[in-house]
């Protein structure tokens, strides 16, 4: 089995529960307030572990307190090797407010996932090997994730990008991945077109492969064979903070196993659509056993 490497930040989730997503201008009360382990890069690594392959996760955090909750949080995830590369900024951290029918709006804090540098990047990725696939995402710096990306290829490799959230411009990165995977707002942004034709237009932008996430809808999933839709299963949202992180590593692990991506795809949707019907981001994720259920 291949392993996965995950390649980016690791947040202190700070999560305000609200009846409703307040309009522009407005100030709600929430009903709550809860703090966990978080941010796209550490919600992956989890994922991916806890879906049964070994992981590595590579992410940039300070020297606070908030960095010892990431640390004690990750404690447990036995297949999860952790790479903290300590700087000198406070540990970012993502407020997150969930309304009553599972939506959520998201407003991280970025400065300590874009204080890693190239070089330390690179280096950190040293042990990455040919069939290991990299995770990469948004929140660090567009030359880091450059420098990762052909690093990995160099390797071997494969390069899953995550677009979110787009922070500059990944058009570039496209001709280095070999699986990309966007939400529908993201697909729209890069290429200008919505749902199946945004999937098209990524391929032909050089992606080997395209998910577009859609929601409960499940996801479009492109290649140059087409491009093909997978279900998702129908269930009642609590809260959505994560699903598309449950998503990337779940897949991440199925691919390491070896799987057809439209078989890992599906197992992929059916974990998220699990995560949705709890609350928290990390909290949420399934288990070992549950991922094994979702598997049929």
């Amino acid at each position: 089995m291949s392993r996965v490497f995950v390649l980016g930040n690791a947040t202190v989730d700070v999560v305000q529960r609200v009846e409703r997503l307040p309009s522009p201008g407005e100030t709600l009360l929430s009903g709550s307030l809860e703090r966990y382990a978080g941010g796209k890069g550490l919600n992956q690594a989890i994922a991916a572990a806890r879906a049964g392959t070994s992981v590595r996760l590579i992410a940039p955090i300070g020297r606070d307190a908030d960095a010892a909750l990431l640390q004690d949080a990750l404690a447990g995830e036995d297949r999860l090797t952790i790479d903290w590369r300590l700087l000198d900024e406070p540990t970012d951290i993502s407020a997150i407010w969930v309304s009553a029918d599972g939506e959520n709006m998201i407003v991280s804090s970025a400065a300590c996932a874009r204080g890693l540098v190239e070089a330390d990047a690179v280096v950190a990725l040293d042990e990455l090997g040919a069939g290991d696939g990299l995770v990469l995402q948004g929140n660090l710096t567009a030359a880091t994730t450059e420098a990762a990306a052909h690093h990995a290829r160099n390797r071997g490799a494969r390069v899953i990008l995550n677009t979110a959230p787009i922070a500059w411009d990944m058009r570039r990165l496209l001709p280095l991945v070999d699986l990309l995977v966007a939400n529908g707002p993201e697909a729209r942004h890069l290429t200008g077109h919505a749902s199946g034709s945004a999937v098209t237009a990524l391929v032909a932008a050089g992606c080997r492969a395209v998910i577009v996430t859609r929601g409960a809808d499940g996801a479009w999933l492109g290649d140059a064979h087409g491009v093909r839709s997978i279900a998702a299963p129908a269930v009642v949202p609590v809260d959505t903070a994560g699903a598309g992180d449950v998503t990337v590593g779940t897949l991440a692990a199925m691919l390491a196993e070896g799987l057809p991506l439209a078989e890992a795809l599906a197992i992929a949707v059916r974990a998220a659509s699990l995560s949705v019907t709890r609350r928290g981001t990390s909290p949420s994720f399934p288990t070992r056993e549950e991922i094994a259920a979702v598997r049929g």
